[in-house]
């Protein structure tokens, strides 16, 4: 009788101040919306012992709603974290079957705030592009996904950065694989639940583009070719998959326009110019 007035009084407190952990030390639990839950609902479960069994009570009278295994990692060695989902509107109520931790041990912090991504620059830095961006609201486990695209709407992973876990963060990338023309370029945040979050898309020239582009890219039917002055008389090649030129052709105008017909796939379109000098970008023929 006396653990079940303990469990009421510890979920009345969900409506008021948060209550600082007692058992565990250090162990949190965060209750928000995540939509993919079926309820709309879930909890981040943070900081607790990594293997042990996390109870969670809810209703009137308290009882089990739904339980979970603390696996993942978070921070050091010996603490993990966990995600699950739980019914909307329910007053919970967490604790592990570790030693001491049997009465109801952590209340959750309601409506985590999804990790924000703000200042996201990205700018030539020689033959690299230096990335920039702010986070805020980083309230468990985050990794951070580098996304590249040639067209502003197809990305691919560059790589993947862990979250510092504090209220604000800065933090950078360099993409030393830069590439001649426009580039774009976003970050993925991807929290402990499975949320994701996107920054804005920037898009950056590199110092080495010297005017040349392919535009629309991916092509439909026509495509045209922008030539940087310095380099006319310049010849265009298009050069499919297996490495064949199937299209070479002269031009002394800055725009050339290509309407050969040419089949779906991935091609290679390079430029040179009467000084020898090559640049080269890739078109997708859709």
């Amino acid at each position: 009788m006396k653990k079940v007035l303990t469990f009421i009084l510890l979920a009345a407190a969900l409506t008021q101040a948060p209550v600082k952990a007692q058992c565990p030390p250090g162990a949190f639990a965060y209750q928000s919306l995540y939509p993919q839950c079926p309820s709309g609902c879930g909890v981040l479960l943070l900081g607790w012992p990594e293997g042990v069994l996390v109870n969670i009570y809810g209703g009137t009278p308290l009882t089990i709603i739904t339980s979970t295994i603390i696996s993942g990692t978070l921070g050091g060695p010996g603490t993990g974290d966990a995600f699950t989902c739980v019914p909307c509107n329910t007053p919970l109520v967490y604790a592990s079957n570790v030693s001491g931790a049997s009465s109801g041990c952590v209340i959750a912090t309601i409506g985590v705030v999804p990790v924000k991504l703000t200042n996201f620059t990205a700018a030539s830095n020689g033959n690299s592009i230096l990335l920039k961006w702010t986070a805020t609201s980083e309230t468990g486990t985050v990794k951070y996904t580098i996304q590249k695209s040639n067209n502003g709407r197809s990305f691919t992973d560059l790589g993947n950065i862990n979250g510092k876990q504090f209220a604000e963060n800065d933090y950078s990338y360099t993409d030393a694989a830069a590439s001649v023309g426009s580039v774009f370029y976003r970050i993925k945040a991807t929290e402990v639940s499975g949320s994701t979050t996107f920054s804005e898309v920037v898009m950056v020239k590199s110092q080495n583009d010297f005017g040349f582009s392919v535009y629309p890219n991916p092509a439909l039917e026509t495509f045209k070719v922008t030539l940087p002055n310095k380099f006319l008389p310049a010849t265009v090649e298009v050069i499919n998959a297996q490495g064949a030129v199937v299209l070479s052709a002269k031009t002394n105008q800055t725009t050339y326009t290509v309407s050969q017909y040419l089949q779906k796939g991935i091609y290679a379109v390079r430029v040179t110019g009467n000084n020898n000098e090559s640049l080269t970008q890739r078109l997708i023929k859709n």
